[in-house]
């Protein structure tokens, strides 16, 4: 493969970090409040949902974990080639 074809999207293609945090939210929600107020009739349904609770930080961390990576990845200086970069330290030698 070429490297063209290995490329990370770009930045406006994926989903920003606050949108991580939202999931996570979402997530541990429905996990903590939604779930077990279902009614349902399978009793094995039922042990799951009564141990959804029990997972919803489990599920919910690492949608934080990923937005803190998402964060400090848009927090990366730039340097774009025909720029000066004036606060660049001079090679040491």
């Amino acid at each position: 493969m070429t490297k063209k074809g290995l490329a990370r999207p770009s930045l406006p293609y994926r989903m920003p970090w606050w949108a991580s945090i939202l999931m996570a939210i979402v997530f541990y929600c429905a996990l903590k409040y939604g779930i077990p107020r279902l009614y349902l009739t399978h009793p094995a349904l039922q042990q799951l949902a009564q141990a959804a609770p029990t997972f919803a930080p489990i599920l919910a961390i690492p949608w934080l974990l990923l937005a803190a990576k998402q964060l400090y990845d848009t927090d990366a200086p730039k340097n774009n080639a025909g720029e000066d970069n004036k606060h660049q330290e001079p090679p040491v030698e």
